[in-house]
């Protein structure tokens, strides 16, 4: 079964268990950089990803379409110099309309996002690598499966039922070490390829 892929590679690939209980800080953006709004085609498989900006500053709409499932949502952009980390919101994500986790819930994923020469490459977090050189960083607090899942989502409940929730506490310094470390959080065997639509379809 195959979600939109911040979602289920994070839940599948990255040894997700633990969320954010809010958006990563980061820094402040750069004056310019490469586009993330468009349309989207995955190098492998042909699903399409739909990315729109929003009203809000850094917030986007995203909606991904594949095999006859639609997952739909949103996310946060957070800056760290030129790398991005789309931090997405769960409670925002449906699939075929169906929410995966209650829409009262706080929590958050991470993927992070590179555009270049016409490619999207997303990477989901290793959670545990990021737990463990950031630890110092944040309380850890076990997830009550029952408060964020729906009761019938599977998915959801087998994937945090030994999960933690991370809480931010003195963040001084953690954006310059993320950005030390941020190829151990965002291995690139995780990385997925997207091809732009307008340029997919010069070919």
């Amino acid at each position: 079964m195959k979600l939109f892929v911040p979602v289920l590679l994070i839940f599948s690939l990255a040894a997700c268990k633990d969320v954010l209980n809010k958006p990563l800080g980061g820094m402040e953006a750069p004056a310019s950089m490469e586009q993330l709004d468009g349309s989207w085609i995955a190098e492998e498989g042909g699903a399409r990803l739909d990315i729109l900006k929003t009203s809000k500053t850094d917030w986007y709409g995203f909606t991904y379409q594949e095999q006859g499932k639609q997952t739909e949502g949103r996310f946060v952009v957070s800056y760290f110099e030129r790398k991005r980390v789309l931090n997405i919101d769960l409670a925002s994500v449906k699939v075929n309309g169906v929410p995966v986790v209650k829409d009262s819930s706080q929590a958050f994923l991470m993927v992070a996002a590179t555009v270049d020469d016409e490619q999207l490459l997303l990477t989901p977090a290793d959670m545990d690598k990021f737990e463990k050189h950031f630890a110092q960083y944040f309380f850890a607090s076990p997830i009550q499966v029952e408060g964020l899942c729906k009761r019938d989502n599977e998915l959801c409940n087998s994937t945090f039922s030994s999960g933690n929730v991370l809480i931010s506490k003195r963040m001084r310094k953690f954006n310059d070490e993320l950005l030390k470390k941020y190829r151990t959080v965002f291995p690139y065997k995780k990385q997925v390829v997207f091809n732009s639509v307008n340029s997919s379809s010069e070919h």
